[in-house]
């Protein structure tokens, strides 16, 4: 349960890691203010090949004020009549006063509008009339003739209705500019059937001296305020050319581009990236030799070394699997003082503790009960969760020590490089999810798919391999884990002749988190509560001596008091510590040709 619930967690990352580009809000910007800058003239020349392409050419002339760099001019690349449509401009020339000009072409808003920035920012304008010309390219400007028919519309002349539709803000809808005089010619690439023109939102007020003559429309308009588009609809008497579309909207464009050959990338490298991390991570890990059911421990090893040769780890509970065998052996006494309290006390003389192995000699040492009535208070202070986290670094450092000197491990260094690339894919996961260097969000997922199953290389045993000795020695310690955790239908014990070999193996039974398990197997063939070893003295008011289905001792009260020790000392440590650009926005007068513009 506890690995599925880290794949959920792990999924429901990626998962908001790809799609936060579609949350409300993530691409909204502040109502745009009205610029200082009037455009006195503005004239546009669309020529719309038989592609659908259109080359344009717009000239503004404006008034500007002091302190002003120059203008900049965006374009919408989404269509809203064609969600799947991208229509991304392509800037040939511009230029000022006849003369080039520096400017910078710059995405904003998830990319959703290209903008041009033009001037230097590091001088500004003469204040007075200045005229810029842009010329630009848009492809797939021609519609399905039906596009835009149900829409109201000033002014009309002719039929609109045909083969074709140029549906266009002739004006686009976000100038933040007044602008006095508007004139645009429109060129198709056949005879246009009817057109129809308003200004502003809606039904808006006719364009003036709108007219058609054989493949061009014009139109003037005056007196634009700030963000009042010019919108035009011509019928085209020509088929309407293919268009590069997606099988996504433009929402979609900063999860998955606007390639399906890049989304079809994306897959193949995530599937190959999983594949690699799951091949390498395999490398790593060591084929079972066994586990043929063993009746008792390997002699003379502590819960804590079975442990670490069984899974290449120190136990998490090793410091109370280590406690609850001193205490089998006679060497402390376990006793509860209260609910949050437990002593440990020594009951030997110090030569004792030679008998036993060094991980215990190590713990016993840490905690100061290697002798007669030396006692350690396990409870929520500073002082006591500073010796146990000792003991715990201690007990970890003997243990590898020991499974070195026996020559039961060695190093494998070259291991630990899985951990190196699953480390970069993490970092480069997020770069990609953050669209840091990339295009999309969908470019963390190869990095995430190698992340994802390469994971489990930061598990214990990743860069040490068992040797010979050490696999025979794995197979006795999987073989009594057996014993300890299986049905007992499986490994059948005769607790009636053996029955102290109960309490023997407690401790490594908590070692290896099976404690439960094996009180359930006692019971299970008993048909009797597990019983509670002598040397473990729990309060007299505390509940639950046993499990609620197979008795025995409950252990997780010594657990925590130790836990909670530790976790005193840590918040100790952790206090002392602590101690010393412009917004855009679509809309407009419902045709394509979405943006704006305004100065800087």
């Amino acid at each position: 349960m506890r690995r599925i619930f880290g794949w959920v967690v792990l999924a429901a990352l990626i998962a908001a890691g790809l799609l936060w580009p579609l949350l409300p809000g993530g691409g909204s910007g502040s109502a745009a203010a009205d610029d200082p800058v009037v455009i006195s003239d503005y004239r546009a020349d669309f020529t719309v090949g038989a592609d659908g392409r259109l080359n344009a050419v717009e000239t503004i002339r404006g008034e500007f004020p002091s302190g002003r760099h120059g203008i900049f001019r965006y374009w919408d690349v989404a269509n809203q009549n064609s969600p799947r449509v991208r229509q991304e401009p392509v800037v040939t020339s511009i230029l000022m006063d006849g003369e080039p000009v520096p400017y910078q072409l710059l995405s904003e808003s998830g990319d959703r509008f290209r903008v041009a920035k033009i001037g230097d920012p590091d001088s500004t304008l003469a204040p007075g009339t200045h005229v810029y010309e842009l010329r630009y390219a848009i492809p797939g400007v021609l519609d399905p003739g039906s596009t835009g028919e149900n829409r109201g519309f000033a002014k009309v002349v002719g039929d609109p209705d045909s083969t074709s539709a140029f549906f266009w803000n002739v004006i686009a809808p976000s100038w933040n500019n007044e602008i006095q005089r508007v004139h645009v010619r429109a060129t198709l690439p056949a005879d246009v059937t009817g057109a129809e023109c308003s200004v502003g939102i809606g039904t808006g007020r006719p364009c003036d001296g709108l007219s058609v003559s054989g493949n061009t429309v014009e139109l003037s308009a005056a007196n634009l305020a700030p963000r009042t588009p010019v919108t035009l609809r011509a019928g085209v008497d020509a088929p309407t050319p293919e268009r590069l579309s997606l099988p996504w909207s433009y929402e979609w464009d900063r999860v998955l581009g606007r390639s399906l050959g890049g989304v079809a990338w994306v897959v193949g490298l995530s599937a190959a990236g999983a594949l690699i991390a799951y091949l390498w991570y395999r490398t790593t890990v060591e084929p079972d030799p066994g586990f043929p059911v063993q009746y008792a421990p390997p002699p003379g090893l502590g819960p804590v070394q079975i442990e670490y040769i069984r899974t290449e780890g120190v136990p998490a509970n090793g410091i109370t699997a280590t406690l609850l065998y001193a205490a089998e052996r006679n060497l402390v006494e376990l006793k509860q003082v209260d609910d949050d309290q437990w002593h440990v006390r020594g009951t030997a003389d110090a030569p004792a503790w030679a008998d036993v192995d060094p991980v215990t000699v190590a713990v016993g040492a840490a905690l100061r009960v290697t002798g007669r009535d030396k006692v350690f208070e396990a409870k929520k202070t500073a002082a006591s969760g500073k010796r146990l986290s000792t003991a715990k670094s201690d007990m970890a450092e003997v243990v590898h020590e020991w499974a070195l000197d026996e020559g039961l491990v060695v190093t494998r260094r070259k291991e630990l490089w899985v951990r190196a690339a699953n480390g970069l894919a993490v970092i480069l996961a997020v770069c990609g999810f953050f669209r840091w260097g990339f295009p999309a969000t969908m470019w963390g997922l190869p990095f995430a798919a190698f992340f994802l199953f390469s994971r489990r290389s930061w598990a214990d045993g990743v860069g040490k391999r068992r040797t010979a000795a050490g696999r025979q020695l794995w197979s006795q310690a999987g073989g009594f884990h057996r014993l300890l955790s299986t049905d007992s239908a499986e490994t059948r014990f005769d607790f009636a002749a053996r029955k102290d070999l109960y309490t023997a193996y407690v401790p490594f039974a908590v070692a290896g988190g099976v404690a439960a398990l094996w009180a359930k197997k006692y019971s299970d063939t008993v048909g009797a509560a597990a019983p509670q070893p002598e040397w473990y003295q729990t309060y007299p008011s505390s509940i639950g001596y046993g499990s609620s289905q197979s008795g025995g001792a409950d252990f997780d009260s010594f657990e925590s008091a130790l836990s909670s020790s530790i976790s005193a000392y840590t918040a100790s440590q952790s206090s002392s510590s602590s101690s010393g650009g412009s917004s855009f926005s679509g809309g407009g007068g419902g045709g394509g040709g979405g943006g704006g513009g305004g100065s800087w």
